[in-house]
């Protein structure tokens, strides 16, 4: 929703035309994720396994084969750029960028401590029981409220002209280091070393600016992305 709104007249031309309006953008949003079990070889494209205690991303190390969110987020931009690929191709390519663009901006999807992203971390918040991953996936998101087009109007009011002009930039690259220190500097020292846990009832509260900045910074580059691509 937040990048529906920062696209360029000739990106949003062209998302309508390969995906039936622009709107589209949210209801293509979890494809990528509906797919996996038919589509085995693209499970490993939803993340990069960046060592915990490690600086940032090194290709080598953690995308081996370049089977990972950032390499594939760099494939798919130049399969749409292709105008002389079919329809089917770029559609895919576009539906997978939707999605991918989160995933590299969530903090758990960049990380590696033999936890499987936080999946192998259980923890109680309030009453419910979930894991650490889970409560990054979805429990964050969902305590903005229940609307989200009323959640990404917020956070994209909230936006200062600096930040959309600093934040519409960089590689795939560079946004899974900001997550990936998020995760080894702000969320796992929490942890203390632990892999069953109680969280505050009000850990989305106290974690609420990393994730509307996190959403914010996903959607501007989205667009950014798409309006680069599809001029």
């Amino acid at each position: 929703m937040i990048a529906g709104q920062h696209l360029s007249g000739a990106a949003r031309a062209e998302v309508t035309r390969l995906l039936g309006g622009p709107a589209m953008l949210v209801q293509e949003s979890n494809w990528a994720d509906e797919i996996r079990d038919r589509r085995r070889d693209t499970g490993s494209w939803h993340y990069v396994d960046i060592p915990l205690t490690a600086r940032g991303y090194d290709a080598r190390r953690d995308c081996p084969g370049g089977d990972c969110v950032v390499a594939q987020i760099e494939k798919d931009l130049h399969v749409l750029a292709n105008r002389r690929l079919d329809d089917g191709a770029r559609r895919e390519a576009l539906r997978f960028l939707i999605h991918f663009a989160a995933d590299v901006h969530q903090p758990l999807h960049a990380e590696d401590n033999d936890d499987r992203g936080g999946n192998q971390i259980r923890v109680m918040i309030g009453r419910k029981r979930a894991t650490l991953h889970r409560v990054w996936d979805s429990d964050m998101v969902e305590a903005l409220g229940r609307d989200a087009e009323d959640a990404a109007g917020r956070i994209d009011h909230s936006l200062s002209t600096q930040e959309r002009q600093a934040w519409a930039s960089g590689t795939p690259a560079q946004w899974a280091d900001e997550a990936h220190a998020i995760a080894r500097d702000r969320i796992y020292p929490q942890l203390e070393g632990r892999h069953e846990l109680r969280l505050p009832r009000d850990y989305a509260w106290r974690q609420g600016p990393i994730v509307r900045m996190q959403l914010a910074r996903a959607g501007l580059r989205l667009a950014w992305m798409l309006n680069m691509v599809l001029r």
